[in-house]
């Protein structure tokens, strides 16, 4: 059996890590950066989830190719060129509105699914091109390159995205300015396995400049994992390796540098793995160790998995977490990384809700009469007739308030 925490000892716990951290380490605030993915539908509303949780910056997922060459929104949505659609504007209005209350946003390229852009694009100023249209479209100062699977293995596309990129942030140097990098690879607990350390050498070579180089602490293989603990090992492991990676260009950086650019990103709750769970405990282990050590960034897979399933549901879900929690816990645990690459976002629970108010949670054995409105996922629905069981965000009985 997991274990499980309370809320209560849950913000006991960081409190005490919290001060724990003022008294006894100078390392500058890391960033908790989690990952929303763009393509759910409803479109998430990232200047409400960020307002109200108090959540800095977020990465958006995925942009991937789509007819081609062009860049969009896991492969459904184009982005740029004249590209017009409710997906765009809603993600376009949602980053303005959250820039305007302090936040900041990143954009993800590739992931597991569909094809990357660096394998679609067959030329290094094709592709290059496909990213500064992304960069336009959004203002984009901060960019995250999710690399896994077999483009690990596709040595000239791995070449050409970081050719492409070492040439964006030049770009962007000649006018004065930063364009930050994350780059995200798979990992098991000892670290990354050689099609990592290829392409973390690949970035190194071709002088890509890298805030962080993030691991996805998720889906081992093994039974019965501590995930809290295979999650450090892992940070332990890629601190070795960063540190190996570039003395062997001659760069040696201070141990400080070396954590600075350790990210980890967890898969919250159940992973696909089933036998593999990452639990709030195993989330303050993880927040302890970025205090400590001075992770660059913490992140989770994903926002939209940080609530309990409909009726506490042990079920791996992309909206949910298939744990017992209460919405947003792990963002409430993970936001105690007070960096942010924005101005600052303060907190506001009521944030989005002065033409609506607020609404009960939504439950799946509720009977819900014409009117009748419920929260789902950070949004507010209201039944156009009587209902029960019909899930908020499929439509049809549930108008989106």
């Amino acid at each position: 059996m997991k274990p499980r925490v309370s809320p209560r000892f849950a913000a006991r716990a960081v409190a005490a890590l919290c001060l724990s951290a003022a008294a006894g380490a100078s390392h500058a605030a890391g960033v908790y950066a989690p990952y929303i993915d763009m393509t759910l539908a409803p479109t998430p509303l990232i200047d409400q989830i960020g307002v109200r949780q108090g959540i800095q910056q977020f990465h958006l997922a995925f942009v991937i190719a789509g007819d081609g060459c062009t860049p969009s929104w896991g492969g459904i949505q184009a982005i740029g060129n004249g590209a017009s659609g409710d997906l765009l504007t809603t993600i376009a209005a949602s980053i303005t509105r959250y820039r305007a209350r302090g936040g900041e946003v990143s954009v993800s390229f590739g992931g597991a699914a569909g094809t990357p852009l660096m394998k679609a694009c067959t030329t290094v100023p094709a592709l290059k091109a496909a990213y500064q249209t992304v960069i336009d479209t959004y203002q984009l100062t901060h960019v995250d390159f999710d690399i896994e699977g077999s483009v690990q293995k596709d040595t000239e596309a791995v070449a050409r995205n970081f050719q492409a990129i070492a040439q964006l942030q030049s770009d962007f140097a000649a006018k004065g300015r930063a364009l930050h990098v994350t780059l995200t690879l798979p990992v098991l607990p000892s670290g990354l396995v050689q099609d990592g350390i290829n392409t973390l050498n690949a970035a190194i070579a071709n002088k890509v400049a890298l805030d962080t180089v993030n691991v996805m602490t998720m889906d081992y293989g093994p039974a019965d994992i501590d995930m809290g603990a295979a999650a450090i090992s892992a940070a332990q492991g890629l601190y070795a390796q960063l540190d190996t990676a570039y003395k062997a260009v001659g760069q040696v950086k201070t141990d400080a540098q070396l954590w600075r650019l350790v990210g980890v990103t967890p898969m919250i709750g159940m992973n696909d793995v089933q036998s593999e769970t990452f639990t709030l405990p195993n989330a303050l282990t993880v927040l302890g160790a970025a205090y400590g050590n001075g992770y660059g960034m913490v992140s989770n897979w994903s926002v939209g998995r940080d609530q309990a399933c409909p009726d506490n549901g042990a079920v791996v879900s992309p909206t949910c977490s298939g744990i017992v929690q209460r919405p947003y816990a792990f963002a409430s645990i993970f936001r105690q990384l007070h960096g942010h690459w924005g101005t600052g976002v303060l907190r506001d629970p009521s944030y989005g809700n002065a033409t609506g108010g607020s609404a009960p949670a939504w439950s799946a054995t509720a009977v819900y009469r014409i009117g009748q409105c419920v929260t789902y996922q950070d949004a507010k629905y209201c039944a156009r007739w009587w209902t029960q069981g019909d899930v908020p965000n499929a439509g049809g009985v549930w108008a989106k308030s």
